[in-house]
């Protein structure tokens, strides 16, 4: 069985080729900066590997650029899209119950009723979606949306004091995103300690951030809600504010509900309160050399995750494990510093040396630290093509 995931940015474009019987990878890239006038890209297809910048306008124009090296004569692994058995995707919210679901026209409704409450990354997956249907028909086209992950979560940790009727009506509840890498991470965690009966935070940190409470495999809690725009604070989304600023400032700013969404979305977070940029890194450089917004944004950051932490600490009835993954969560010595300083309370304690140069995968704790401190190489893209080839086993 080979199984193409599609992870689809709000301007990028990952994937990986599985072949399923062993789980190998036969192929993965990625495309960066769709949009921009070059745009990066790195393949890696069989014995092949390939890196430049190339010009990507717009989706349909990475998803053909994909293909059309997937299936080149000379140097591609497939004679064509036909050698597959499904495109996973990792896709985000749809109104409905979450899950693993064959993206039928109705699903891609669904998707769509929530593209206001995933601006970023609905409308691109419908789009890269109906390129592949349109190229290939008869090539099942499978989702694992993010929320799936969180349908443990009980409903007293779910439900909002709102309206019961918005929940009933309209859905309004916590959904929580990321599931893919999560679950990943609490698996691998649990690997790695060798043990199933852990209380575990999982801490995906990048451009998009969220925390999660595992206990014994299972998310009960999470920091995203209805939306990805909830939780901490995200590269260039709110995280949670008070809910009254919102109106009191479109009536004193004079701004429309789409006028606002863009704002919260696209103008917030790291980017918001810095004045700068979204990118941990051009932070860090810019506290370095003075700039104290850029030291807000940085200390903001870090202490909604400590804490998130300790919140989900208490939820859980006790921590066996911090988990860092994501882009800043493997590579962010500073914020992993940050973040773990002050929890010695809790049993954390951060072995500073091997936080500095760690290890790619692994412990970063000390060795009498009550709670472990782990970096994990979340791999997403191997949950989806997992719950993908469930899918297709079950049809």
């Amino acid at each position: 069985m080979k199984i193409l995931v599609a992870n689809v940015g709000s301007t990028s474009f990952k994937y990986r080729l599985f072949d399923m019987t062993d789980e190998s990878i036969l192929a993965e890239g990625r495309l960066e900066r769709i949009g921009d006038s070059s745009s990066p890209v790195a393949h890696n297809i069989g014995d092949h590997h390939v890196e430049t910048d190339q010009s990507l306008p717009n989706y349909p124009s990475a998803v053909r650029d994909v293909i059309s090296r997937l299936t080149d004569s000379d140097t591609g692994i497939l004679s064509d899209l036909s050698e597959l058995d499904a495109v996973g995707f990792k896709t985000v919210h749809m109104r409905g119950e979450a899950g693993t679901y064959l993206l039928t026209e109705d699903i891609l409704q669904r998707m769509a009723d929530y593209n206001d409450l995933a601006p970023a990354h609905n409308p691109p997956y419908i789009q890269a979606i109906r390129i592949f249907a349109d190229l290939y028909p008869d090539l099942p086209l499978i989702g694992l949306f993010e929320p799936a992950f969180h349908t443990s979560i009980p409903d007293y940790a779910y439900i909002y004091s709102v309206p019961y009727e918005w929940y009933e009506k309209h859905g309004v509840r916590k959904y929580g995103f990321h599931g893919a890498s999560h679950r990943y991470v609490s698996q691998r965690t649990a690997q790695i300690l060798n043990r199933e009966d852990l209380r575990i935070v999982s801490c995906h940190l990048g451009g998009s951030s969220s925390l999660c409470a595992v206990r014994n495999g299972q998310s009960i809690d999470t920091s995203m809600g209805f939306s990805p725009q909830d939780g901490i604070i995200n590269s260039t989304r709110i995280g949670s504010i008070d809910p009254f600023i919102i109106p009191y400032i479109m009536d004193h700013e004079n701004l429309s509900t789409s006028e606002i969404s863009r704002i919260l979305s696209e103008e917030s977070g790291l980017l918001g309160i810095s004045g700068l940029s979204g990118d941990v890194r051009d932070l860090e450089e810019a506290a370095t050399k003075g700039n104290d917004r850029a030291r807000l944004a940085l200390e903001a950051f870090c202490y909604g995750i400590k804490k998130e932490i300790g919140a989900f600490s208490t939820a859980l009835g006790g921590l066996d494990a911090i988990a860092f993954a994501g882009g800043i969560g493997e590579r962010g010595a500073n914020v992993r510093q940050r973040v773990c300083t002050d929890l010695e309370y809790l049993g954390v304690h951060l072995d500073e040396a091997l936080n500095a140069d760690p290890p790619t995968e692994g412990l970063i704790s000390t060795k009498n630290s009550d709670v472990a401190i782990l970096i994990i190489q979340t791999d997403e893209e191997r949950i989806v093509a997992q719950a993908t080839a469930e899918y297709l086993n079950r049809s």
